[in-house]
C-alpha cells in the first residue's frame, strides 16, 4: 500500500496534541471523535494499491521551442526577467501537455539543441531550472540559425515551432520568412518584451552601456512578426494561450506506446470507519463498544507497522540476486512498495532476460533525482538494445547523457550509432563486447561472474548514483554537472557564445 498525497499524514500531529489537552471527563465521546478525525486524515492521504501498468497507444505532434538566450533576454520589463518568464512558460506548458513531444533549442548568434524531442517532462523541467544565463555573454541574435536547426530536429511534414524572444536585432526578416514558408514550419512567436523596453543589468549591478558610454535600452522588435506562418503572435505570458495554439495546430506526427500506472483506491475504507466513529461518539453504540476502542487502536498500530516486513523481502531479494536467482529476486521485490524497489525489480528482470518486462517497469518509475533518472534512461537503452530497437536505444542514451555524463552511456551510444533497426548486434558477454562490464549490484549484493545480460547495466540502489563514481576523474568535462546549474555543459555554453566576436551594434 502507498499514499498518493502523503503530506496529509502530517496532520496526524493533532492527535497527540488533542490527547494531551483532553479532559478526563467525557473521554469516551472525545475518543470516538479523535478516531473519526484520524481516519478522515488517512482518507485524505489517499491510500492505494498499485496495479500492473497498462500500455496505451498514443499520438501527438512535434513541438519545438526556440528560446532566445541572448544578453537582451535579461531585460526586466517582464519581471523578474524575460528569460525567467520564458523558462516559467516552458515549465507550465510541458507540465500541462502530456500528448506531444517537445524539443528545445537555445540560440543567440548561433543555435544548439538543448533537448531532443522527448515526452519526458521531468528531464525538461530539470533542463529549464538549471539553465544558467550568467554563462551566456552573447549580445546578438541570429534567428535563422534557430529556424534551420528546428527544421533538422523533426521529420514531421509541418513541425510546430514556437519562438520565445524579444524580437532580435534585425530591421527586416524577409530571408527568415522565406525559409519558414519554404520549409513548411508552423511558426508562432511569443513576444517577451515591451514597447518601452528595459535596461540590461550587468554582473556588477550597473546597467549595460554601448561603446559610446550610453546606457543600452532593449525594447520589443515587432519586425520579427514577419516570419509568423500558420501560427500567431502571442504578446502575453499565459501558458494557456500557447496550449490552445498547440491544440489547434496538432497533427499526428508520431505514434507510440506509454505505460500508465493504475491504482486501486482505498480511501473509502478509512472514510467509512470515520463516519462510523463519528456516529458512535453521539450514540449509545459508542458507549457499548468503547471498551474495545483501545485494543482496536492497538491493531491499527500493528497494521501500520506492516511496512517493516519490507526489510525481510528486500533481504531475501538481495540474497537471491547475489546467487543468480533473478526471477525469484524480481518476485520478492514485487512485494515492496516504492520507486527504488520497482527499480531493483526491473534490474532483476533484465538480468533474467525479460527485457520487455524490465523496460515497462523502468518507464513507470518517477523521480526528480537527475542522477537516478540518468541511470533509468541508461538501463532503458540497454533493454532496447537487447530487443534490437536501436532508434529507441539511441534516444534513451541521449536522455541519460543530457542528465549526467557517464563513459558507459557514451560508449554504448557510439557503438550503436550506425546500427539500423532490427539489425543483428552481438550483445553476448564476450571479451571484445563493447557493452560488457561488471554491473553494480543492489545494496549488500556481491559481484558474480554467473550473470547474463551484461550491457554495462546500472543497478545501484542505495544512492541513485550512476555506477561510475569511481571513474569520475576520467569523465569528459564537457558533460560534467555541478550541484546547482547542471543541464548545460561548458562546451554547450561555448557553442552558444562562439560568434559573439562578430557583433558590432546588436541593439
Amino acid at each position: 500500500m502507498m499514499f498518493l498525497t502523503p503530506l496529509w499524514l502530517g496532520a496526524l500531529v493533532i492527535v497527540p496534541l488533542y490527547v494531551w489537552q483532553v479532559k478526563r471527563s467525557g473521554w469516551s465521546k472525545q475518543g470516538w471523535l479523535l478516531a473519526s478525525i484520524a481516519l478522515l486524515i488517512l482518507s485524505l492521504a489517499r491510500p492505494v494499491l498499485p496495479q500492473k501498468p497498462v500500455t496505451a497507444e498514443e499520438a501527438g505532434s512535434d513541438v519545438i521551442f526556440a528560446v532566445d538566450l541572448s544578453y537582451s533576454m535579461r531585460g526586466t520589463d517582464l519581471a523578474p526577467s524575460r528569460l525567467e518568464v520564458a523558462k516559467k512558460l516552458l515549465y507550465d506548458v510541458v507540465r500541462s501537455d502530456q500528448k506531444d513531444r517537445f524539443g528545445v533549442i537555445g540560440f543567440t548568434t548561433s543555435a544548439i539543441v538543448l533537448s531532443p524531442l522527448t515526452k519526458d517532462t521531468e528531464m525538461l523541467e530539470h533542463l529549464f531550472s538549471s539553465l544558467d544565463e550568467s554563462q551566456i555573454i552573447t549580445k546578438g541574435t541570429n534567428v535563422m540559425s534557430a529556424l534551420e536547426l528546428s527544421r533538422k530536429m523533426s521529420h514531421s511534414a509541418r513541425p510546430i515551432v514556437i519562438l520565445l524572444t524579444d524580437g532580435g536585432d534585425e530591421a527586416s526578416y524577409e530571408k527568415e520568412s522565406s525559409f519558414v514558408r519554404d520549409n513548411n514550419l508552423a511558426l508562432s512567436v511569443v513576444m517577451l518584451a515591451t514597447n518601452n523596453g528595459s535596461t540590461l543589468p550587468t554582473s556588477e549591478g550597473s546597467s549595460l552601456k554601448d561603446e559610446n558610454g550610453h546606457i543600452v535600452v532593449s525594447a520589443r522588435n515587432d519586425a520579427i512578426e514577419e516570419i509568423v506562418n500558420k501560427g500567431k503572435v502571442i504578446r502575453n505570458t499565459r501558458a494557456g494561450e500557447i496550449l490552445s495554439l498547440i491544440d489547434s495546430a496538432r497533427e499526428n506526427d508520431f505514434t507510440g506506446k506509454t505505460s500508465v500506472m493504475r491504482y486501486q483506491e482505498l480511501f473509502y475504507v478509512p472514510l467509512m470507519l470515520s463516519l462510523i466513529a463519528f456516529v458512535a461518539a453521539f450514540t449509545t453504540v459508542g458507549k457499548k463498544i468503547s471498551r474495545l476502542f483501545i485494543p482496536a487502536l492497538a491493531l491499527i498500530g500493528v497494521s501500520a507497522q506492516g511496512g517493516m516486513l519490507d526489510f525481510g523481502y528486500i533481504y531475501l531479494a538481495e540474497i537471491n540476486y547475489t546467487h543468480g536467482n533473478f526471477e525469484r529476486s524480481a518476485e520478492l521485490y514485487r512485494h515492496v512498495e516504492g520507486e527504488r524497489a520497482r527499480y531493483n525489480r526491473a534490474n532483476a528482470l533484465y538480468k533474467a532476460g525479460k527485457y520487455a518486462d524490465a523496460l515497462g517497469l523502468y518507464r513507470s518509475i518517477r523521480s526528480n533525482n537527475a542522477s537516478f533518472k540518468a541511470n533509468i534512461f541508461y538501463n532503458m537503452g540497454n533493454c532496447h538494445i537487447r530487443l534490437q530497437e536501436f532508434g529507441e536505444a539511441r534516444e534513451s542514451f541521449l536522455k541519460s547523457l543530457t542528465l549526467r555524463y557517464t563513459r558507459a552511456a557514451d560508449q554504448n551510444l557510439r557503438a550503436i550509432t550506425e546500427v539500423k533497426e532490427h539489425q543483428t548486434l552481438n550483445v553476448r558477454k564476450e571479451k571484445n563486447d563493447s557493452f560488457a562490464s561488471e554491473e553494480n549490484k543492489p545494496t549488500g549484493a556481491k559481484k558474480t561472474s554467473k550473470e547474463g545480460g551484461g550491457s554495462n547495466m546500472k543497478t545501484d540502489t542505495a544512492s541513485g548514483g550512476g555506477g561510475d563514481e569511481g571513474k569520475r576523474a576520467q569523465s569528459d568535462p564537457r558533460f560534467s554537472m555541478s550541484q546547482g546549474k547542471a543541464a548545460l555543459s561548458s562546451r554547450q555554453y561555448e557553442l552558444i557564445n562562439q560568434r559573439s566576436v562578430h557583433e558590432t551594434k546588436p541593439w
